[in-house]
């Protein structure tokens, strides 16, 4: 078994407490100017997915 260390359990706190206050940002936009605020993430996640596609394709 591997042993975790302390700059790995500390980098993994971080990640998780950035991606917590991501989502709680979120709710607050969706509760602030609602339908829109789940549209335009929704939109920039299809682009970014199309262009990252191509790239993998073209090898």
């Amino acid at each position: 078994m591997t042993e975790v260390s302390s700059s790995e359990t500390r980098l993994s706190w971080i990640l998780f407490a950035a991606a917590i206050l991501l989502l709680v940002v979120w709710g607050f936009a969706i509760a602030t100017w609602g339908y829109g605020a789940i549209i335009i993430p929704a939109l920039a996640l299809t682009a970014t997915s199309l262009i990252s596609l191509v790239f993998v394709t073209r090898g």
